[in-house]
């Protein structure tokens, strides 16, 4: 399907939508591939009979490039765009992230689904530095149904009862935590996680209240911006 790309928008989230990533150039164009399922029966006198299942998993594909530089080219508003090397590094996180991805395609089709990454292609050419041109294929995610079998009561000849119970699915992102040791500083520490040692500030302003109540109960009014930290102290890692 071809389509005018400023009046599509394509989101890559995860977490819940607390990481949303839009893909900075629609396609010229995006295609849906969805396999039905039938099974024959051959019985004698009647012949071959068809019995019709359900619809197997929706596959979603398009190729594009992340542009290096943000331009009126762009199908996305300027403080949605990110580089080529963030999107790069974004769709390799979702192949291994432990759930499925978030995809959401406002157009024609109005995809609000959970799919898994099953190909990507990624390839930067001598002529144009810094872009990086990409194919990706995506297959829908659907939870399993679990039927559960309640046993009937013989003193009342009540039928047996079958309840469907059907999970959400939940791509939250679990919450990272850290013990403070002898002679760590909020710098070491980002420098271990994040590999950059000055996302300290990150680190600081999601434990700003846990660090400053540790400082006070060893006798001083704060933690002066992270700098005074004590061991056995527990902080998150955002």
């Amino acid at each position: 399907m071809s389509f005018k790309a400023s009046k599509y928008t394509i989101w890559m989230n995860y977490d819940n939508d607390k990481k949303q990533y839009q893909v900075p150039m629609n396609p010229e164009s995006i295609q849906i591939k969805i396999d039905g399922k039938a099974v024959t029966s051959d019985i004698d006198r009647l012949g071959t009979l068809l019995h019709k299942g359900k619809r197997g998993p929706m596959q979603i594909s398009w190729s594009s490039y992340f542009p290096a530089t943000y331009g009126s080219y762009c199908t996305c508003q300027k403080k949605n765009f990110k580089s080529p090397q963030t999107m790069h590094k974004w769709i390799l996180a979702l192949m291994n992230a432990a759930n499925p991805l978030h995809l959401v395609f406002s157009g024609a089709f109005s995809l609000n689904i959970y799919a898994v990454i099953t190909s990507y292609t990624a390839t930067e050419e001598g002529g144009d530095v810094g872009t990086i041109s990409y194919s990706i294929t995506l297959k829908e995610y659907r939870s399993v149904t679990i039927k559960k079998y309640t046993k009937p009561n013989t003193k009342k000849k009540a039928p047996a009862k079958q309840t469907k119970t059907k999970k959400r699915v939940n791509n939250t992102q679990k919450k990272k935590t850290y013990k403070i040791k002898r002679g760590d500083c909020l710098w070491n520490i980002a420098k271990k996680y994040y590999g950059d040692g000055k996302k300290c500030t990150k680190i600081y302003n999601a434990n700003k209240s846990v660090l400053n109540k540790a400082a006070k109960k060893h006798g001083y009014s704060n933690c002066r911006n992270g700098n005074l930290i004590f061991p056995g102290t527990t902080i998150t890692i955002p």
